[in-house]
């Protein structure tokens, strides 16, 4: 096997200039690229990845600064949900102020001149429907037998549900009184609302 002997000097001096030209083109193409790879990209790709921080960083202050200029709207309205809810939670009674309830009826139907004869709460048997509808409230029904005109029966109606608690009129039943034709029988179901517990 034939040794090879290679002198640098001996070849530059034998090759043309283009040659050498080339050469160095090309070593100075090997050096820029290993200078790209070992130092400028490490720079560059630290820079890029400050550069994406700084602009989250940048979007997280602005809306951390629109969250800031929007508090008093968002404490104004957070007061007006409290008020609201406040206002809700008093329309509804509490089981402890069931009897109330029976008590305001009964001063309701003497104000606008109808007579009770019977006041009766009912025991319903639930629905899944119902059992599933709330942990919070319950639905009470209230049968009421009573005597009067039509002018009072309208009027405690109008009182019943527009008035503190939420009350809702259904199953209303008029039948003619032998005794009194001006004061006839009235039968009708008052459904009303009640908070469970605290």
């Amino acid at each position: 096997m034939k040794k090879i002997n290679f002198d640098p000097l001996s070849f530059l001096k034998k090759a043309k200039k283009r040659e050498i030209m080339a050469i160095a083109l090309i070593i100075c193409l090997l050096a820029l690229a290993g200078y790209y790879l070992f130092f400028i990209s490490p720079i560059v790709a630290k820079f890029l990845s400050a550069f994406r921080e700084v602009s989250r960083t940048e979007s997280r202050i602005a809306k951390a600064e629109l969250s800031i200029d929007r508090m008093p709207v968002i404490k104004k309205e957070v007061g007006e949900l409290k008020a609201k809810a406040d206002f809700y939670l008093n329309k509804l009674p509490k089981e402890e102020e069931f009897p109330e309830v029976l008590e305001r009826l009964s001063e309701m139907a003497m104000d606008t001149g109808v007579k009770i004869t019977e006041i009766i709460p009912v025991k319903e048997e639930l629905d899944e429907a119902d059992m599933n509808s709330s942990d919070i409230y319950s639905q009470q029904r209230i049968l009421i037998k009573a005597l009067c005109g039509y002018h009072q029966l309208g009027t405690f109606i109008a009182a019943l549900e527009s008035g503190k608690r939420f009350m809702e009129v259904s199953d209303i039943e008029i039948a003619a009184n032998p005794l009194n034709p001006k004061r006839h029988n009235v039968q009708l179901v008052v459904k009303t609302f009640i908070l469970k517990g605290e």
